[in-house]
């Protein structure tokens, strides 16, 4: 792939031309000798008058061409090339071209291949070029590419989409034709990353209803517009298209391991698929108000988002900025706490500090830890906490496998060590994490961990040891990231496009966790996620 693709582009595209005085060298011998970073060419260099301009394509930064009169350095950039001539012995002119291109194409892109049009738009070359670049850079970074989707039915999707593209095309268009490709993989780590900022500009009018997506793949009124669409009403239908048919156009285009983590996805991302999928000046909503049976129906305007800020009822919001945090509620005398993100472990030491010490004061007996929208972050901020509750020693992490390559360096910024793949962090059972003790307030009441299907990565890494290691119930739906997942991503940035390409390059077995039976922490308790705290409290109430 990447020699072809050398090749077209060195046709098509200009390259960089060094502006430097014409040389000339001259040469009594018909084969001279040429020099590529020190490496001399096996068979030498043929003097060929006949080729106008003779071209010696190099990765090498600096070329010395040595004949037995002179001699000619050239010291060149990637995509830079220059000309010189070869003067023979019977006084003919060979026109000579030293050209530079990188070993690797995607990691040092032709800058005249990045240059957009006025339009911002891709050309047919410039969207090739990304999908392949982002391919490549796939297949080289992730440690098993096709645990879940196979080799042949990726490239096949791969070269549909290429064969289907149009002379021009936009960013926003790329992505709903490369977003799926990605989504095949059932990898929640892997993933194409939504153009926001290049879609959602002010000025754009857009669909004045936000929605709740349920598990059933139902649509609930959050908040409307002037309140025309009341609040808890079901959606049926956005002109004409049902709920359900909405919803399930959406799944290809997030990832995750099972539909019920693609499906808080698409919640999580419902304006922006919408806009994706079916922008309208006009959307006629079918619809049934709370307690109610019969169907209503209305037409909302696309506005700006100015204007639907403007217009709409507040929506209670999620502090998602503070990662944890914590309350005593009164009067049940329960300590309830907001586990948002796996991150600052020494702000989560502070806390835990704080917290064991004020539950052990005031006597409190029942702690709710809320992680049903965490979505991960480091893990070794879920073992501070575990420390305090976990009733046996404890690693979140048995064993994770790492797969290292030239890519991987360049995307990490350093070299980890010579390309490979490896397992490392295999822990005895002797080094496992020890618990606190009782006097450093470890807390011996009941805990209640709340969880959902959005709970991913090292929160559900978290939810998993939570189970595993006896710390309390779980209350609340299956975590979206499972016990054995890949994980640890790097970003790549599309050459051409900009877009974000998010890739796992690790692979992580979770505690006590089993090859053969894959799934994500299992509640004690399954209920809806709006519904885990009010049954935390009733659980608390039973004293169960």
């Amino acid at each position: 792939m990447k020699k072809s693709l050398t090749i077209i582009f060195l046709i098509i595209l200009c390259t960089i031309t060094v502006n430097a005085q014409h040389k000339v060298m001259h040469s009594g011998i018909p084969e001279i000798d040429v020099y590529s970073d020190g490496m001399k060419l096996d068979g030498g260099w043929n003097i060929s008058p006949a080729i106008n301009p003779d071209i010696y394509e190099t990765t090498a930064e600096t070329v010395v061409f040595a004949s037995d009169i002179d001699t000619l350095t050239f010291n060149l950039p990637y995509w830079a090339q220059e000309d010189f001539d070869i003067i023979t012995i019977n006084g003919d002119t060979a026109h000579t071209r030293v050209s530079r291109i990188p070993s690797d194409i995607y990691a040092y892109p032709n800058p005249a291949l990045t240059i957009l049009a006025a339009s911002g738009n891709l050309s047919r070359a410039q969207a090739e070029y990304d999908i392949d670049a982002m391919a490549y850079t796939l297949t080289e970074v992730h440690p098993n590419l096709f645990a879940k989707c196979s080799q042949q039915d990726f490239f096949k999707r791969l070269n549909d989409i290429k064969s289907s593209l149009p002379d021009s095309i936009g960013i926003l268009d790329l992505y709903r034709n490369l977003a799926p490709l990605t989504g095949m993989l059932g990898d929640g780590h892997t993933s194409l990353v939504y153009p926001y900022n290049t879609v959602f500009t002010r000025e754009l009018k857009r669909l004045p209803i936000l929605l709740t997506v349920h598990p059933d793949k139902t649509l609930e009124c959050s908040t409307c517009i002037d309140s025309i669409v009341a609040q808890g009403s079901q959606v049926l239908s956005i002109n004409g298209l049902s709920a359900q048919e909405i919803v399930e156009s959406m799944i290809p285009f997030v990832s995750g391991e099972k539909e019920f983590y693609r499906l808080s996805r698409v919640n999580g991302d419902f304006s922006a698929l919408y806009q994706m999928l079916y922008p309208a000046d006009s959307f006629a909503i079918e619809y049934i108000e709370p307690g109610e049976i019969n169907k209503r129906h209305c037409i909302l305007l696309a506005e700006t988002i100015e204007e639907i800020r403007s217009r709409r009822p507040a929506v209670p919001q999620i502090d998602k900025q503070t990662p944890y945090s914590y309350r005593i509620e009164q009067p049940d005398n329960i300590a309830v706490m907001d586990f948002n993100s796996c991150e600052n472990i020494e702000g989560m030491e502070h806390l835990c500090d704080s917290m064991f010490r004020e539950l052990r004061d005031k006597g409190v007996r029942n702690l709710i830890i809320d992680v049903r929208q965490n979505g991960g972050g480091n893990s070794a901020v879920g073992d501070v906490l575990l420390r305090y509750i976990a009733r046996e020693p404890f690693v979140q992490m048995e064993r994770g496998l790492v797969r290292v390559t030239p890519t991987t360096q360049r995307l990490i910024g350093e070299r980890m060590s010579v390309p490979t793949m490896f397992v490392y962090g295999e822990v005895n059972p002797e080094d496992y994490i020890k618990p606190h003790t009782i006097d450093e307030n470890f807390f011996d009441g009941n805990v209640y961990l709340l969880t959902s299907n959005r709970t991913f990565s090292s929160g559900a890494s978290f939810a998993w040891t939570f189970k595993e290691s006896g710390a309390g119930l779980i209350v609340g739906e299956e975590t979206g990231g499972m016990n054995v997942a890949f994980g640890d991503i790097l970003t790549y940035k599309l050459p051409v496009s900009g877009l974000r390409c998010n890739i796992s390059f690790k692979r992580f077995w979770q505690f006590k966790a089993d090859e053969n039976d894959i799934h994500g922490a299992l509640p004690d308790f399954p209920v809806q996620q709006d519904d885990a705290m009010s049954k935390a409290y009733d659980l608390i109430k039973n004293n169960r």
